[in-house]
């Protein structure tokens, strides 16, 4: 592996990281531990207490990551200025960590309002995506993405199936904004609204449209699965069986958020392993197309 190659996974990487950094944050309520941006307190160090030094560690972590996306940037132009989907990767990458970083700094001057929140949330998968694409074909995995004749087929239902995946966090992250998530005490069924989408409130309409997706999420990519059988090479396969098996775990994950009332922890690993599902999800979609040559 080229030291680009080792750049783009460690980007990945770290911006997963980055994102179970915020969900701790989040979680904690220390989102204004740090009142001012980008001092903290009036200084560069925080002081000595649990929601300053969370979310300072928070912001030094946001500050690595984008010095590791600008470095791949950078790197990426001169050694792929030929590779036009690299270009525009690029391209959509910085002004993205760019409109991250302002929506961090807003999210602190205003005290956090859920909305705002919710749209760093969602920016920041759109980010983890571009790198993940980024990473992907910068590696170009040579068994990773040889699917046979069929990878058209292939690469329409892995892509259809990180759409899904995408729209289901994107839902999560507007129920969470508009504390949705609390709307039913249970699961599988919802007291609150025992019919979905006829009971209940629009609280319980929205907790009810993330479920929703969550099934035909889980349809979709049962379905890319299928259509991939004894067809995918290795990698392709290995990637396959760990899309199932993390995406399975995850919406026991988030039946168990209504199972321990909320429990912090729960509450994190749902949001990190959300994030970790997308990133499998994106890189199969593109690793589902026969590399060309790039430059």
């Amino acid at each position: 592996m080229t030291h680009f190659q080792r750049l783009t996974v460690v980007t990945v990487v770290a911006t997963l990281a980055l994102i179970g950094m915020g969900a701790t944050v989040r979680i904690t309520g220390s989102g204004l531990g740090c009142p001012d941006w980008p001092l903290c307190h009036g200084g560069f160090l925080p002081p000595a207490e649990q929601a300053p030094i969370i979310e300072w560690s928070h912001r030094a972590l946001a500050g690595g990551v984008g010095i590791l996306i600008v470095a791949q940037a950078a790197w990426a132009v001169t050694a792929f200025r030929r590779d036009r989907r690299m270009v525009v990767a690029v391209a959509l990458a910085l002004p993205l960590l760019l409109v991250q970083a302002l929506l961090g700094r807003e999210a602190v001057v205003r005290e956090l309002p859920p909305m705002v929140v919710a749209v760093h949330m969602v920016s920041a998968q759109l980010l983890l995506a571009l790198l993940v694409m980024m990473a992907v074909w910068a590696v170009r995995g040579r068994g990773l993405a040889v699917v046979g004749d069929a990878e058209g087929r292939i690469h329409r239902r892995a892509t259809i199936a990180a759409a899904f995946v995408g729209l289901t966090m994107a839902v999560g992250a507007y129920m969470l904004a508009t504390g949705a998530g609390f709307a039913c005490s249970g699961w599988p069924g919802c007291a609150e609204a025992p019919i979905p989408f006829v009971d209940g409130g629009r609280l319980e309409h929205i907790h009810w449209l993330h479920r929703s997706l969550v099934g035909v999420t889980f349809v979709a990519v049962g379905w890319f699965a299928w259509t991939a059988r004894g067809i995918a090479g290795r990698w392709m396969s290995a990637g396959i069986r760990a899309l199932i098996v993390l995406y399975a775990a995850q919406v026991l994950v988030g039946a168990a958020n209504l199972w321990f009332d909320f429990a912090r922890p729960v509450r994190v690993a749902h949001l990190v392993l959300g994030s970790v599902v997308w990133a499998i999800a994106v890189a199969l979609a593109v690793a589902s197309r026969r590399p060309g040559r790039t430059e």
